[in-house]
This record gives C-alpha cells, sequence and structure tokens, in this order.
C-alpha cells in the first residue's frame, strides 16, 4: 500500500468532499429535491470533517476532536436520510436528532468526563461504520429496485468504507498511543484510501443514479408514448374491421335500399322511352321523367358514398356536425332491416340543428352500433319500438336511444362494455366498447341503463359547438 502523508491525504479527501457535492447540485439542477440537498449538504460536512481532521495539532485537539466528529455523524445521518426518503422510508426528524444527541453525549463522557480516548476513538469509528454500512444497503436497495447501476457502485464502495473503519476499531484494541486517524499506521492509511475512493465514486455515482432515473422516465414516457399510438392504430383498425362487419350483415338491406332508387330510374327511362316513341308526351313531361331519373341517380349515388365513407379508414377528422342529420342517415341504413322485423323507429323531432364537434364516421358508428343492439333487443318481444329523442342540456348535446325490449340483468348490465363481451352467439363484443372510446375521444360519454319501465337506454352525451346548441 502506497504511504499516504495523512495530513496532506485527509485535506484532499476534504476539499473533494466540499467540491464534488457543489458540482453535483449544479448538474442536477432541474432535479433538485430535498433528498438531493440532503446528501450534497452530507457531503459538505463530511469535507468540513476531514478539513478539521487535516488540521490536527495546530487547534486545540479535544474541541477539534468533538467538532469534526460532530460533523462526521451529521453527515452520515443527512445521507442516510437522503436515500431512505428515495426508497420511501424516511425517518422522522426527531429520531434523527435524538440519535445525534445520544451519539454525541456518549462521544463527550468518555472524551471529556472519563478521559479514555482510546474507547473514544473505537465508539466513534464503531458507530460510523454501522452507519455507512446502512448507507451502502440503501443504495444497493436503490439499485435494486431502479436497476440503477450508479447506484451499487455507492453501495459497493461504502461497504469497503465501513469495513476500514472496522479494521481501525480492531486496530485500536490495547492500543495506548495517540488514536488521532493522521497519527496512526496502516489502518490510517487504509482508512484515507478508502474514503478518497469513497469521495469520488460516491458523488459520482449519486449524479449518476439521478441520470440514470432521468434516462428511465424518458424510455418509460417513450415507450407509453409508442404503446398509446399502438393501441390507437389498432383502435382504428378494429373499429374500421367492425364497420366492415356490420355492413356485411347488413348487406340485404343495403341492397334493398339501392335497389329502390335504381328501380325508380329504370322504370321512368323506360316509360320515357315508350312515351318517345309513340310520341304521347309532351316536352313537359319527358323533363318531368328526366328530373325523377336524375332524383333517383342522385340518391343512389349518397347511398354508395354513405357506404364508401362509412367502411374506409378513418382519419380523425374534426369538423360540425348536425346530430339531426347522423341520426337519419343511419337510420336509412338499416330501414330495410327495420321494415322486415316490423320495426318503429322514432325519429326526434328537427326543430334546429344541435352540432357537435366530431369526425361524421365515427359518430354515425356509435349510432349504428347501438341501433343494431336496440334492434336485436325488440326483435325478441311483440311490441317492437326504438325511439331517439336529441336534447341540448346545459352545454351538452344529449342524443338519447330506448328500445321497447326486455332491458337486461344486473349482471348483464355490468359487464356491457366489457371488451369481447357480447350477448348476441355471433357478436364480437366490441361495439359498445369501441363505441365508449368514440365518445371519450370526442370528449363526452356513452351509458347504458334499463329504462324505468321495460326495455334499455343508451344515452351518448357530446360537448356542443356554442353556436350549434338549440335554442
Amino acid at each position: 500500500m502506497i504511504n499516504f502523508h495523512l495530513p496532506t491525504a485527509f485535506l484532499i479527501i476534504g476539499l473533494l468532499y466540499v467540491l464534488l457535492p457543489v458540482i453535483a447540485w449544479i448538474v442536477l439542477t432541474e432535479q433538485r429535491s430535498q433528498p438531493v440537498a440532503m446528501w450534497c449538504l452530507g457531503g459538505l460536512l463530511m469535507g468540513m470533517a476531514a478539513i478539521l481532521t487535516a488540521m490536527q495539532g495546530t487547534l486545540k485537539e479535544k474541541i477539534l476532536f468533538s467538532v469534526a466528529t460532530f460533523l462526521f455523524h451529521s453527515s452520515n445521518l443527512l445521507r442516510i436520510q437522503s436515500l431512505r426518503i428515495e426508497l420511501g422510508i424516511a425517518w422522522k426528524t426527531r429520531w434523527l436528532v435524538l440519535a445525534l444527541i445520544i451519539i454525541m453525549v456518549i462521544f463527550h463522557i468518555l472524551h471529556f468526563v472519563l478521559a479514555l480516548p482510546t474507547l473514544r476513538g473505537q465508539f466513534t469509528f464503531l458507530v460510523g461504520a454501522a452507519l455507512i454500512f446502512h448507507m451502502a444497503m440503501l443504495a444497493r436497495q436503490i439499485g435494486l429496485d431502479q436497476q440503477s447501476p450508479s447506484a451499487k457502485w455507492i453501495g459497493r464502495v461504502y461497504v469497503l468504507v465501513a469495513f476500514a473503519m472496522l479494521y481501525r476499531v480492531w486496530s485500536l484494541i490495547d492500543f495506548n498511543g495517540n488514536v488521532g486517524v493522521i497519527n496512526e499506521g496502516i489502518s490510517s492509511q487504509l482508512l484515507a484510501s478508502v474514503m478518497l475512493l469513497a469521495v469520488v465514486v460516491g458523488h459520482v455515482g449519486y449524479v449518476g443514479l439521478h441520470l440514470d432515473r432521468l434516462m428511465g422516465r424518458e424510455l418509460k414516457a417513450a415507450a407509453d408514448r409508442a404503446r398509446d399510438e399502438e393501441s390507437r392504430r389498432l383502435g382504428e383498425q378494429i373499429a374500421q374491421l367492425d364497420r366492415q362487419r356490420s355492413l356485411g350483415e347488413m348487406s340485404a338491406s343495403l341492397g334493398h335500399e339501392l335497389n329502390q332508387p335504381l328501380t325508380a330510374v329504370l322504370t321512368n327511362a323506360q316509360v320515357a322511352r315508350r312515351g318517345l316513341q309513340a310520341g304521347r308526351y309532351s316536352e313537359e313531361q319527358h323533363t318531368e321523367f328526366l328530373d325523377k331519373i336524375i332524383l333517383n341517380t342522385q340518391r343512389a349515388n349518397q347511398i354508395i358514398e354513405r357506404i364508401r365513407g362509412f367502411i374506409r379508414p378513418s382519419t380523425v377528422l374534426r369538423e360540425p356536425i348536425d346530430l339531426h342529420q347522423i341520426v337519419r342517415e343511419v337510420s336509412e341504413l338499416v330501414a330495410d332491416k327495420v321494415r322486415s322485423e316490423q320495426i318503429r323507429i322514432i325519429l326526434p323531432e328537427t326543430f334546429r340543428p344541435l352540432r357537435v364537434s366530431g369526425d361524421p364516421i365515427q359518430l354515425s358508428q356509435i349510432v349504428l352500433n347501438v341501433l343494431r343492439n336496440a334492434i336485436e333487443a325488440v326483435k325478441q318481444v311483440a311490441h317492437r319500438e326504438i325511439r331517439f329523442s336529441l336534447t341540448q342540456i346545459d352545454q351538452w348535446a344529449v342524443l338519447r336511444l330506448e328500445d321497447s325490449g326486455p332491458g337486461l340483468t344486473p349482471e348483464l348490465l355490468a359487464q356491457v362494455g366489457t371488451p369481447f363481451f357480447s350477448t348476441k352467439p355471433s357478436g364480437l363484443g366490441m361495439g359498445v366498447s369501441i363505441s365508449r372510446a368514440i365518445a371519450t375521444q370526442h370528449g363526452g360519454t356513452l351509458n347504458i341503463v334499463n329504462a324505468t319501465t321495460r326495455g334499455t337506454v343508451v344515452e351518448l352525451r357530446l360537448p356542443i359547438l356554442p353556436d350549434g346548441g338549440m335554442r
């Protein structure tokens, strides 16, 4: 082992203990907190204790030992408390103060009253070893909990310091000379060596601990953003598949809806042709037939565009939407199905447009999902009626759908909206879940309850546009 000039070694250790906490405080500007402040203050106190130790022989030794010991133990207790706060197991301040008082009372009894310098030295280093070993175990626990290599290195180096102090305690057995740390042989040399290592590794490691944590938070935030983006993308794909599945199930109804205007086009064209060949119709009558052909062609085109728009991937638009129009368009999509099942749909009375901001395709999907569920429900009863109502309550547009079906049992009602739960044998169990997610994305809510008498009530609430409400 290299033989240090111990006063110089402890002076260097002291200066490093003063300098490195200041550097750590500056580097951790954005991570400053109570634990950081306590750790840096503890380092400064240790630096002052080491500098006073280096001045042994130049000041009154009894006072010097007393002050240096007070600073030494205060430093260890502060840094222990810093790590315990990091772990969420902080000691109460009064217990820290009481522990420091007890340590110093015993020290002064040995130092001033009994005048037992060897026992005083053994007591000081034994308590110091216990505190520093506890500090090492706390740092190790932080390293395990937070997967921080820096914290683990702090733990390792402080274990070395604790063993060096225990060796110092053992070396003082049967020793009768001056027990000051700068006047003793190999144990003082060993202590100076590990303290020099500890001051560097300890503070650099502490800065690394917080940088590890900062990097971990940034990585977690990036991972959360990636998961959210993936969840949103998958949610959009599932919603699109649900729309496609809905239209697939309603293919017969959609075929009938298209068949009506196309049949009208064909009929008017044939009548106009025969009339033209026979010369029976006037120019005004031919114009009337052409107007009907144009009108029905436009109607068929609107149905096709509505289907294409509903089935294509959504890009989450935000535009003013009249909920009355959404309800009417969706009702037209299922019109043939409703007629074939002898279901009566009562649409909301239209006074003025009730506008919200949102994606028309996604909001149509909500209405279509709840309407299809209502159709399935009322098919189980003789009186088949589905009633829409649309009102403004404060700053909310409230769309209610009430069916005359059998309603839901409390058990089923509690599970409605749970992904992959469905009351229909061929259902995917995603309709209500997707609808609620869309409502939430639009700043609203979708609630399902049983009606007061019979049936189920679905209520969609969306924020109304400032100038779009009913007056």
